[in-house]
């Protein structure tokens, strides 16, 4: 029998957890033609939701590409691949080269066809990366739709990545191009909320209020209660209820490391059939001891102020941290260092806020510093 929990990869169909609204919202956006940014903590299944959404719109409506935008390292190595996907996405192979000569003319594009016979599209090594490449480019989108009388949706994931491939103003490049298109949608998705946020809530910014902004949070606990009951009685296995909130309370609802705990839970009680709240302990101690020595190793690189104050959450949460009370307690210095700390904390990835709470996002870092360092 297959393990009804997956985790580490996008997820669809019965192994999607609800999300019913937020995929409603989505989708109604992305078929209105939004520019909509979707904003969420990693981990928290936000490309599993685009993936839903994009899914439930019948292909006869709608092209769509999505791109991570983490896996580039160049402006011109992005252009490549926009490029590449927009016209394989929308073209037949036997009509491609066809395509390129009749809206990219003037551009200096190879089209190659590889040894298992897909095409091969890319810019040409000597095609200066101009204000001409960018505009064709960024228009590609209206232009395809407008002549295959369908919507397009663009995904860029981890959007925020774009300020790293090193183009002036490449924000206002492209928002100067896609705020006439009228028959495309695009999300721009991210996990980096301080760098989204600057974007769309500055008004020196070209983002600055561009469409709808969609903030991901956690999956209501009784939603996800359901969720696994089902699945793990459709298996025949019985599981406690004190066992199941252990796990939800454990990974703080958060989708990623609670589908982990379920998937480690099956595989471990798949042929006792009962499951308690200790086998939570048991298994949760075992995923951590797999991640020991990578955990000791970034431990290690932090500054003794990070190395503190990751302590006091892990013990105390991460309430009112900069209160009197809070820094007392854990002998903390002066309010304007400890914020500074704080703000390092998130832009390194290992902490996030939510509704006036700083949270870990990863839940067995945080078990690791509670069981090895305090």
């Amino acid at each position: 029998m297959r393990n009804p929990f997956i985790y580490g990869e996008t997820v669809f169909g019965k192994n999607f957890c609800n999300r019913k609204e937020e995929i409603r919202r989505l989708k109604n956006d992305i078929l209105s033609c939004q520019k909509i940014f979707l904003i969420s903590s990693r981990r928290m299944g936000k490309t599993s939701l685009i993936k839903t959404a994009i899914d439930q719109i019948s292909a006869k409506e709608i092209i769509s590409i999505s791109m991570d935008l983490e896996e580039f390292s160049s402006y011109r190595e992005f252009l490549n691949t926009y490029l590449s996907l927009l016209v394989k996405k929308s073209t037949p192979e036997n009509k491609i080269l066809g395509f390129l000569r009749q809206v990219l003319s003037g551009l200096r594009i190879n089209f190659k066809i590889d040894e298992i016979g897909k095409p091969v599209i890319s810019l040409d090594y000597n095609q200066p990366i101009s204000a001409e490449l960018d505009s064709k480019i960024f228009n590609l989108p209206e232009i395809i739709a407008s002549k295959q009388n369908k919507k397009l949706v663009v995904v860029f994931d981890e959007f925020q990545e774009i300020l790293k491939l090193n183009r002036k103003n490449i924000e206002g490049k492209l928002r100067a191009h896609i705020q006439h298109h009228r028959n495309v949608a695009y999300v721009f998705a991210g996990s980096k909320r301080h760098l989204l946020n600057e974007m769309i809530n500055s008004q020196d910014k070209p983002f600055y209020r561009i469409g709808p902004v969609m903030y991901l949070e956690k999956i209501n606990e009784d939603i996800f209660l359901k969720f696994a009951k089902d699945k793990f009685e459709t298996s025949g296995i019985k599981i406690s209820d004190e066992a199941l909130q252990k796990v939800i309370k454990l990974a703080e609802n958060i989708p990623y490391y609670t589908q982990l705990l379920l998937h480690e839970l099956w595989d471990s009680k798949i042929d006792k059939g009962i499951i308690s709240e200790k086998d939570v302990q048991s298994v949760l101690s075992q995923v951590i001891h797999l991640y020991s020595q990578n955990f000791h190793l970034e431990w290690s690189r932090m500054i003794l102020s990070k190395r503190q104050l990751l302590k006091a959450i892990s013990l105390y949460g991460g309430k009112q941290i900069l209160s009197g009370d809070y820094l007392e307690k854990n002998n903390m210095g002066l309010p304007s260092s400890v914020r500074r700390t704080l703000l390092s904390l998130v832009e390194d990835g290992y902490l996030d806020k939510e509704n006036g709470e700083y949270f870990f996002t990863d839940i067995l870092f945080r078990e690791w510093i509670k069981r090895t360092i305090i």
